[in-house]
């Protein structure tokens, strides 16, 4: 069977709501004898009655009692899900996709100040490794670790920074032990490495074998290693000793004095930051003022690029 015609069901659903023709015909901005004729176009159609009509009276047959709740369920769904695309359609916002560890220690608060800016442009933050598509998955763009936009084929990439890793302990330890020396020369410092099973946690990471000179580290007495970052993080803060890790990550604690830098030197971590989009996306001016506020905001936790790892083995 076809579907009844639109109009039929309009004044259907607003007479079986109101339980009157002629508050249909008001909120419809119709005459009451047009409802009536939608009416009596639908029994046609539908080959039932579906009210019941007495000189005295005008009520919802049991057919009609049941159409008259799907229709009026069906009709609502409709027009919440219309005025949730039209929502979508005019609402402007952006989704970005990037790792949980830089999203929930940098990119996440950091949010209220590109607000400050960009009042009307909500952000919304897909925390995932999966990689974005940008093919019905919702994503506007990503940010993403490499080493270098050869990765990136067929998108659009700009370069953010190049992170930096410093070496970083508990207030407490410093004290105790006092300032790292150097990168290179840890002396009988306790060290806390890394060996990250997540991909991109160990392109942020360095361990101290590749900064240490010559001989100077005795593994078995002095490191300490952790599968994940938030692990050798928190044994920084405990004071177990002393970790590399990079600086995105460090602000918040640094700030509440949970942590403190043991040693001034930095060196790069092995990939760099991107901020990725479809190449054939159309120009999207909420999307270019977000990137911006990045290329800026990120740039005090970049590194000189001739800083390679072997300046500072010595």
């Amino acid at each position: 069977m076809k579907l009844p015609p639109m109009n039929a069901l309009r004044a259907f659903e607003a007479v079986s709501r109101l339980g009157s023709v002629s508050k249909a015909a008001e909120e419809l901005c119709v005459s009451q004898g047009a409802v009536s004729q939608q009416l009596r176009n639908l029994e046609e159609h539908l080959d039932r009655e579906l009210f019941i009509r007495t000189p005295n009276s005008f009520k919802l047959s049991d057919e009609g009692e049941t159409y008259a709740s799907v229709v009026q369920r069906s009709l609502g769904e409709i027009s919440f899900a219309s005025q949730e695309v039209a929502r979508t359609k005019t609402q402007r916002g952006l989704t970005i996709s990037t790792g949980p560890y830089f999203a929930q220690e940098w990119l996440m608060p950091n949010l209220e100040k590109f607000y400050e800016s960009y009042p009307g442009v909500p952000v919304f933050v897909d925390k995932t490794h999966k990689l974005a598509t940008f093919k019905n998955d919702g994503i506007d763009a990503a940010i993403r670790f490499a080493d270098s936009e050869d990765g990136f084929d067929d998108l659009d990439s700009v370069f953010l920074f190049h992170p930096q890793i410093r070496a970083v302990a508990s207030p407490a330890y410093i004290a105790e032990h006092g300032l790292l020396k150097s990168l290179a020369e840890p002396g009988e410092h306790h060290l806390i490495d890394g060996h990250y099973s997540v991909k991109v946690q160990a392109s942020l990471h360095t361990i101290w074998q590749d900064v240490v000179s010559g001989n100077q580290l005795d593994p078995a007495v002095q490191l300490k290693s952790f599968p994940e970052f938030d692990q050798a993080l928190n044994a920084a803060v405990q004071g177990w000793g002393i970790a590399l890790l990079p600086t995105t990550h460090l602000e918040k604690l640094i700030e509440s004095e949970k942590i403190a830098y043991a040693n001034p030197e930095s060196v790069p971590a092995k990939f760099k930051c991107y901020f990725v989009s479809p190449a054939d996306a159309r120009p999207n001016d909420d999307l270019i003022a977000f990137r911006d506020w990045l290329v800026d905001s990120l740039k005090k936790f970049g590194i000189e690029e001739d800083k390679g790892l072997s300046d500072k083995k010595g």
